[in-house]
């Protein structure tokens, strides 16, 4: 028999001062209850440098920029100089290279075969913590889906949607966002599954819009059709419902970052910028905040004057303008294979240094939580 009435107000008080105890215990430690990673798709150092400029006309203006911690990360995939986004992202939520077009998987010897790869999400998950995945981009796309699924072909969409539904470790992923809603359930009724039936199943609450999203659900897929959602009223809902599990949470926020639209890149930078300047004002001290690129992108500035906005001059002269011109920005629409700047602040963050191969930011995430890798 409880002799105390039931209070959520006090309940909730509890709460926040467990989480808080808890957060400064791990503080003190030096180890992290919370890691972030903000994946910015593309977002290579000559995208980073023009976007600064761009919005700023100032460079190195950006946040991300003035985080104390910094690298310089080889993206090569295990097969190729140059990644996709697929292997790419594999190589930082586990540790490992893979080759290209491949999921958190390692090619096993036979042509067909494959070995599953232990993700961070999934150590998260194994260990008890709130995880989330949010993305600008189809929840089924290489970077959200590296963190939860494992396939041979980053093109199977279905395999890898599924294991949302049926996850390796925990309850999977708590909070998932990202679009291409029609198209998804489309493909999933052609199998056969009724998605929104499904997630019901899985224990999840369905929304339409990101922006729908509530805090007090504890367990939300929001997948939705149409153009970019604003991230920040998103993310903070995002957080507090990470955050009330004591022990902890993963999140992984991308958003894309190419080029072959320069403008809307360069825009898109900027806003994940601003909303990692937001996040890192209102997290408390024990989270660990990396922002990182999956791969650079061929885009390059060779011209401009300081003296005039610069956004107005590579307006002013497009990038397929022919000689005599010299355009201010130069783009061919390809990824490419230099080393991209990986920043980082928090706890765990001072393990961020020098030039380091793609996979170590993965172990930087395990130090700063504390874990030993297992299978």
């Amino acid at each position: 028999m409880n002799v105390f009435p039931l209070d959520l107000k006090s309940t909730a008080a509890v709460l926040a001062f467990t989480v808080c105890l808890l957060g400064a215990a791990d503080a003190a430690d030096g180890r992290a209850r919370n890691v972030i990673l903000f994946l910015g798709d593309a977002g290579g150092i000559p995208t980073l440098n023009a976007a600064g400029i761009y919005a700023h006309d100032q460079p190195q203006s950006l946040f991300i920029q003035s985080m104390p911690h910094l690298a310089l990360s080889d993206t090569s995939a295990l097969d190729a100089w140059v990644t996709d986004s697929a292997a790419g992202m594999t190589a930082l939520v586990t540790g490992q290279k893979t080759n290209n077009g491949m999921l958190s998987v390692l090619p096993a010897g036979d042509h067909e075969a494959v070995r599953p790869l232990k993700t961070i999400l999934e150590y998260a998950e194994e260990h008890g913590l709130a995880t989330g995945v949010v993305t600008n981009m189809p929840v089924w796309d290489a970077t959200p889906a590296a963190c939860y699924a494992h396939a041979a072909s980053r093109k199977s969409t279905i395999e890898i949607f599924s294991q949302v539904l049926a996850p390796r470790f925990g309850d999977g992923v708590d909070v998932l966002i990202g679009k291409d809603r029609a198209k998804l359930f489309a493909a999933m009724a052609q199998s056969g599954i009724n998605a929104e039936a499904a997630l019901q199943k899985a224990g999840y609450k369905s929304f339409e819009s990101p922006s729908a999203l509530t805090a007090g659900s504890a367990r939300a897929v929001a997948i939705y059709d149409g153009d970019d959602f604003k991230p920040e009223p998103v993310i903070d809902t995002v957080l507090q419902i990470l955050s009330a599990n004591p022990r902890g949470y993963f999140l992984m926020v991308e958003w894309d970052m190419h080029t072959e639209m320069v403008t809307c890149g360069l825009d898109r930078v900027i806003v994940m910028d601003e909303l990692i300047r937001h996040v890192a004002g209102q997290v408390p001290p024990d989270t660990l905040i990396i922002f990182a690129a999956d791969h650079s992108f061929d885009l390059r500035m060779q011209a401009g004057k300081k003296s005039e906005p610069f956004a107005g001059q590579f307006a002013a002269v497009p990038i397929d303008a022919p000689l005599p011109y010299k355009p201010v920005l130069r783009m061919s629409n390809t990824h490419t294979g230099e080393e991209i700047v990986t920043t980082a602040q928090g706890p765990g963050a001072e393990l961020l240094h020098g030039f380091i191969p793609n996979t170590r930011i993965f172990k930087i995430m395990m130090s700063a939580y504390g874990w030993p890798e297992s299978p």
